[in-house]
């Protein structure tokens, strides 16, 4: 049976696809993973968590016009297989196979090439940059993809404040999926994780819940809206 990763050649292929469907996406390409990582070894749990997010990203932007950076490459195999290699995913970290990691000259849609964590924001703050002194592709974006031990890195810190300071139209989405390599350190973490998970903030975040809910007739859509933003 034809399944709709089949269908699937490349990104913009996603654009014609419903929820429905790339809800059996998303399925399809975790299986592909699976079955293959199982084979070859790689990175499993990180890109099995970003299968949802890929197929989001590719169904609103336009790569590579809108490029497209994943940090360090462990969240990248869906990205991998809707680029147009899912024919050769078997080969993945294998000799002569397709790298385990985003590679420009493997692909257009490898935009950067990484090697450690930390580097997409730079990366895409560079990008945007250039295309500002360039005076070209004034309606595309440039995002990032980080994950929140790879957003404990100096580097992304340094990039974020750099960022701010140019005042630079560019995306940065946290993939906060609390599965660091190791255990997330520092002080910008613990900070975070305090403000975060103390009984006042529980409290309102149950508050506002039961506010939202309460409210006749549109309670539950205000809730789901709310969630989202």
């Amino acid at each position: 049976m034809k399944t709709v990763l089949d269908r699937i050649s490349c990104p913009e292929d996603l654009k014609s696809l419903s929820i429905n469907e790339m809800e059996l996406l998303a399925a399809d390409i975790r299986e592909m993973i699976i079955d293959t990582v199982s084979q070859t070894g790689g990175h499993l749990a990180s890109s099995l968590g970003t299968v949802e997010l890929t197929i989001a990203l590719y169904h609103v932007f336009q790569p590579p016009d809108d490029q497209i950076i994943w940090d360090v490459g462990h969240q990248a195999y869906a990205h991998k297989i809707l680029t147009g290699r899912k024919d050769c995913f078997d080969s993945l970290r294998c000799l002569d196979g397709i790298s385990g990691f985003p590679k420009r000259s493997e692909c257009a849609e490898d935009v950067f090439g990484t090697g450690h964590s930390s580097t997409s924001i730079s990366a895409a703050l560079g990008i945007t940059t250039a295309r500002d002194i360039q005076k070209r592709s004034k309606g595309s974006r440039a995002v990032a993809v980080i994950g929140d031990g790879s957003l404990t890195g100096g580097q992304a810190f340094e990039a974020l404040n750099q960022a701010g300071h140019l005042v630079k139209d560019l995306i940065v989405i946290l993939n906060d999926n609390e599965m660091s390599i190791s255990p997330n350190v520092g002080a910008m973490s613990s900070y975070l994780s305090r403000k975060l998970s103390t009984r006042p903030v529980m409290n309102l975040k149950k508050e506002i819940v039961h506010l939202l809910k309460s409210v006749p007739g549109i309670g539950e859509d205000i809730y789901k809206v709310a969630k989202r933003a």
